[in-house]
């Protein structure tokens, strides 16, 4: 399990990006933060497309205000990026 590595090998900070914004990142994101990961996601790091109700930035820009539910959102140049 990744989980498992991850926390074998001292890691407990993770940096989020991806695709489907709503799908898999929002799960991923959720989900570290529930095995108690300190979670930051790169706002501008992610992206999905139109759905038949809202727009693909909209969808963005709403998730990127819920993951400050779980998470430290900012631009990918202001993550510090540890050794």
């Amino acid at each position: 399990m990744l989980d498992e590595k991850l926390k074998g090998n001292g890691i407990n900070e993770l940096v989020i990006c991806g695709l489907v914004t709503e799908g898999c990142v929002d799960t991923t994101i959720r989900r570290a933060f529930s095995l108690g990961y300190n979670v930051e996601v790169a706002r501008d790091c992610h992206s999905t497309t139109d759905n038949s109700v809202i727009s693909a930035e909209q969808i963005i820009r709403h998730h990127n205000q819920v993951f400050k539910i779980f998470s430290t959102v900012q631009y990918w140049q202001d993550i510090n990026f540890k050794d």
